[in-house]
């Protein structure tokens, strides 16, 4: 009885901790159908936001829509390719020789919302390291534009330095499926995943990530 107490206190602790730092990924019939949006000439593949008031001498990153997506080599981060200034750019030559925080999130979930300010600094403090950091938005909703003026918008407010990817269903699933989101995946040097993290973490626990493998 004892044991039992003690593994049902565990869980629901365990609950409680996951759905305060987390937001499910529930698919509704909208998101299934989401595919790989190729550009037909209507629909950006990326859009620069520009600086919002309130958010001064900070560049602000691109929004770009994911072209394709590979199969993931076990253990190691998915390749995919978008377009930029005409050309097709793949993420593994985006971040040949450079230690990767890839994070996915939606501005729809509260964890995400809360740890952007941390994922910024970390982006600043290492802007000169051989470090990138890359976001991948997993809106709700099956309207590629609307998804990247939403995501757009957010960044413009809080004053987002990085590139952020709008997610499509075979990037998740290529990664096995994002349960959670924020997720997140510290990927070193070669390609090589060095640590998955699920839920909201604060700007010491990231740069301690990334420390173990930026060399």
């Amino acid at each position: 009885m004892y044991r039992f107490k003690t593994f049902a206190i565990f869980g629901l602790i365990s609950f409680v901790l996951v759905t305060n730092t987390a937001c499910t990924q529930e698919k509704t019939n909208e998101q299934q159908d989401v595919k790989i949006a190729l550009n037909t000439g209507n629909n950006p593949h990326e859009m620069l936001a520009s600086n919002a008031s309130g958010v001064e001498n900070t560049a602000i990153g691109k929004v770009i829509q994911i072209e394709t997506v590979a199969k993931q080599k076990q253990g190691f981060a998915v390749d995919f390719t978008w377009k930029e200034n005409g050309n097709s750019t793949k993420f593994s030559d985006f971040t040949k020789g450079k230690v990767v925080l890839l994070n996915f999130w939606g501005t729809w979930c509260p964890p995400c919302r809360r740890e952007i300010p941390d994922l910024v600094e970390v982006s600043k403090e290492l802007a000169n390291k051989d470090f990138v950091l890359i976001g991948i938005a997993l809106e709700r909703g099956a309207d590629v534009t609307s998804n990247i003026t939403k995501v757009s918008d957010f960044m413009k407010s809080n004053g987002i330095p990085y590139n952020n990817f709008i997610g499509v269903e075979a990037i998740t699933n290529a990664y096995g499926g994002i349960a959670a989101v924020p997720t997140t995946y510290i990927i070193d040097k070669n390609g090589k995943i060095s640590e998955t993290i699920v839920g909201m973490r604060g700007k010491s626990d990231f740069m301690e990530s990334i420390k173990r493998v930026l060399k």
